[in-house]
C-alpha cells in the first residue's frame, strides 16, 4: 500500500466487507504488531495503532502508516497493492520507484570526475542576482556533495566538465532518413546548455507568416515558443540522468519533438500529469532550475502545452516521454527545398549528369566536366548556364580557385 499510494490502513478483526468480527487483544498484541512491522519492513516506518470497539462492543485493531521513502520491502521482497491482491514488483518498476522516492539519486551517485569547476554555473547565477562562489558552503547548499563528501552526479551535470552530449538534430523531411543539420552541446554546465538551446530556438521562431488577404494584417507563428520552453525545461528536469542518456530535440519539416527518458514519474497518473501535478524526479535539480529562473512550482507548464496543442502532443512509449509541437506553417527553407526538388525532377539526362559531376567535383573545370560526361564543351557551357539560371548551382570563390556550390 505504501508503494502504491504512500499510505495504507490494515484492520484486524474485520471482514473484507467491513463487518466487524472482533478479535481478542492481549497485553502485548499491539506491541507485537509494532515489533513485527519493524522487523519485516524496510525502510523503517512509524505505525499508528489503535484498539477500537464498534457499536456492539466488538474489539478490532486499526493500523495506519504513511511514508514516501519508496520502495518499501517486506522480508526482503517488494510488493505493490493492486485491488485486493499483492503483486511482486519487477526490476523495471523497482528502478522507477527508487528514482521517484525521497532519495535523490543524483545526489547519491558519486561523480567519476572529482576535478570539477563551476564557472559557468556561478556566472549564470550571478546574472540572476544570486550570490554564488566556489566554496564548500555553496557546494553543500546546492547539494553537490554526496553523503561521503564527494562531488555527485548532480555536481557533474552542473560543472564545466559535463560531457553528456545533448543533440539538436534537423532532418530533411518528416522522418529521420536524411540529416540536414546536427548540433551538439557538451563540455559545459547543463544550465548553460538549457539556455543555449532556448536561444537557438528563439531564432528559429522569429519568422512570422504574414497574411494581408483580408485587408487586416495577421501573423502566424511557426510554433508557440512558450510551450517549447516548458517542454524543453521539463525534459531536462525530469530526465532519468542516472541512466546517462540525455534528452534530445529533433526538428522535422513539420514539427519539433522533445524527447526525455524515464516516462511518467512513479505514482503520477496521466490525469495528474496533464493537470500539472508537480512530482519532480530529480528534486534538487528541480530546485536549482527554480533558482536559475527556468522553472517554478506552479506546475503550469504541462497545462500550457495541453491548452495550446492538446493532450495528443504527449506520447509515452519505451520508457520515453515525447512532446510533439507541430509547425503553424511550412518553413521557408522547407518550401525552397521542395521547389528545388520539383525543379530537379524536370532536368534532362545530360543536365543531371553535369549536375552530378559538379556535385562530386566542386572544383572541376568545364572542360573536365565535358570529358567526364562525354559531352562537348559547348554543350556543357549551355547546361551550366541553364542550371545557374534555375538557381541550382552558382560559382563562388577566387578566380584562380573557384568552386561550384550546389543548391
Amino acid at each position: 500500500m505504501l508503494n502504491r499510494q504512500q499510505k495504507g490502513t490494515v484492520y484486524f478483526g474485520v471482514d473484507d466487507d467491513g463487518t466487524v468480527k472482533g478479535i481478542e487483544i492481549g497485553k502485548r498484541t499491539l506491541l507485537d504488531i509494532r515489533s513485527r512491522a519493524a522487523e519485516l519492513i524496510e525502510p523503517r516506518i512509524i505505525l499508528s495503532i489503535d484498539d477500537l470497539k464498534d457499536e456492539n462492543g466488538l474489539t478490532f485493531i486499526r493500523v495506519c502508516a504513511e511514508g514516501s521513502d519508496i520502495p518499501y520491502s517486506c522480508d526482503g521482497r517488494y510488493y505493490i497493492r493492486t485491488a485486493s491482491a499483492d503483486e511482486r514488483i519487477g526490476s523495471d518498476l523497482l528502478r522507477k520507484m527508487l528514482i521517484s522516492g525521497n532519495t535523490d539519486m543524483l545526489m547519491q551517485i558519486t561523480s567519476e570526475n572529482q576535478e570539477l569547476s563551476f564557472n559557468g554555473l556561478i556566472l549564470f547565477l550571478k546574472s540572476k542576482d544570486v550570490h554564488a562562489s566556489p566554496t564548500n558552503t555553496f557546494f553543500t547548499s546546492f547539494g553537490l556533495y554526496n553523503k561521503n563528501g564527494f562531488f555527485n552526479l548532480l555536481a557533474y551535470l552542473l560543472s564545466d566538465q559535463n560531457e553528456m552530449i545533448i543533440k539538436v538534430m534537423r532532418f530533411a523531411g518528416n522522418d529521420k532518413t536524411v540529416v540536414d543539420e546536427r548540433m551538439s552541446f557538451q563540455n559545459q554546465s547543463l544550465i548553460l546548455t538549457v539556455q543555449n538551446v532556448l536561444e537557438y530556438f528563439k531564432q528559429i521562431d522569429l519568422p512570422r507568416k504574414v497574411d494581408l488577404s483580408t485587408g487586416i494584417r495577421s501573423e502566424t507563428v511557426l510554433f508557440d515558443f512558450q510551450s517549447f520552453r516548458e517542454a524543453w525545461i521539463n525534459a531536462c528536469i525530469h530526465n532519468t540522468w542516472t541512466e546517462k542518456i540525455p534528452p534530445a530535440i529533433y526538428l522535422y519539416d513539420d514539427r519539433i519533438e522533445i524527447v526525455s527518458y524515464g516516462g511518467l514519474p512513479y505514482g503520477l497518473s496521466e490525469e495528474g500529469f496533464y493537470a500539472g501535478t508537480s512530482k519532480p524526479v530529480n528534486h534538487r535539480l528541480f530546485n536549482i532550475f527554480i533558482t536559475c529562473d527556468f522553472s517554478e512550482q506552479s506546475g503550469h507548464g504541462i497545462p500550457q502545452i495541453v491548452k495550446t496543442y492538446g493532450k495528443e502532443a504527449f506520447s509515452f512509449r519505451d520508457g520515453m516521454l515525447i512532446v510533439t509541437i507541430p509547425f503553424g506553417y511550412e518553413p521557408d527553407h522547407v518550401k525552397a527545398r521542395r521547389m528545388q526538388k520539383s525543379i530537379h525532377e524536370t532536368l534532362t539526362t545530360n543536365q543531371r549528369a553535369v549536375l552530378g559531376y559538379l556535385t562530386d567535383h566542386p572544383y572541376a573545370s568545364l572542360q573536365e566536366t565535358a570529358d567526364a560526361c562525354e559531352l562537348s564543351l559547348g554543350g556543357v557551357k549551355k547546361i551550366v548556364a541553364k542550371l545557374r539560371e534555375m538557381a541550382i548551382i552558382e560559382r563562388k570563390g577566387a578566380k584562380n580557385n573557384p568552386i561550384w556550390v550546389i543548391h
